[in-house]
């Protein structure tokens, strides 16, 4: 019975890290990605055939690409998500009246997740896409709603890894930020994602538990200084707060 368990496990675990290559590479043969998974051909032929079965692959002239079915699960697990349900008007409402870009940003596990977007300006980080709490102002104003024991087991087990040369890898000093957050309710993120963006966020707390975070992003030579720092962060504390007294 275990044996089974773990080659049922197996077999998930390899259809998921072709699901991903075949995103990342935006469609791949079965050769290239036998050699970028060090997987048999013949292996990586079963999976693709049952996902192409069940609709989730399509294959032109042996290029295998990704089909259109994921985004009803996407959409779908996003539209049942009560965070989204309740910060959708905020999130237009704030990039209306910052004229940059608004994100809504869920926890999971140790990836600040980009739920939510509003603004038409490129992004580092994707929608749907994620990035290590501390690497982001958003995750970073999560994590400090979180107890000193959780953020002790966080970077004890994922480490502080930077984005840039200007992300936090010092455990003290990300402890002092995060005090310094949880006091003001608002975090920065000054080139520390991205060299050439900042950032101010503010989280999104529900019966003392950090449910999410809403930031306002641009490129630094525009959200810098008073803009960000006082213009910015009060309007992303206020629909923080609003959102807040939604999910009550």
């Amino acid at each position: 019975m275990g044996d089974t368990d773990t080659i049922t496990v197996q077999a998930t675990e390899t259809s998921m890290q072709i699901v991903e290559e075949l995103y990342d590479r935006d469609g791949a043969g079965v050769t290239e990605l036998a050699d970028a998974m060090d997987v048999s051909k013949s292996a990586v032929h079963n999976h693709l055939s049952t996902l192409r079965t069940l609709g989730y692959v399509k294959n032109t002239n042996g290029t295998y690409e990704l089909t259109h079915r994921f985004l009803r699960i996407g959409f779908g697990t996003r539209e049942r998500n009560p965070v989204y349900q309740a910060a959708q008007s905020e999130i237009r409402k704030l990039a209306r009246n910052t004229n940059a870009v608004a994100n809504l940003v869920v926890p999971e596990n140790a990836d600040a997740v980009y739920l939510h977007r509003i603004g038409a300006r490129d992004h580092p980080i994707s929608v749907g896409g994620s990035v290590k709490l501390h690497a982001a102002a958003a995750g970073k104003a999560i994590l400090a709603f979180r107890s000193a024991d959780a953020v002790d087991e966080y970077v004890g087990r994922h480490g502080l890894d930077p984005k840039t040369d200007r992300t936090v890898t010092d455990r003290a000093t990300l402890r002092s930020e995060l005090r310094s957050i949880r006091d003001r309710n608002i975090a920065f993120d000054r080139g520390e994602l991205d060299p050439d963006w900042q950032c101010a966020a503010s989280p999104v707390v529900v019966d003392g538990d950090p449910v999410g975070a809403v930031s306002v992003s641009g490129p630094s030579d525009e959200m810098q200084g008073k803009r960000l720092e006082e213009d910015t962060a009060g309007l992303v504390s206020s629909a923080a707060k609003t959102i807040e007294l939604e999910l009550l």
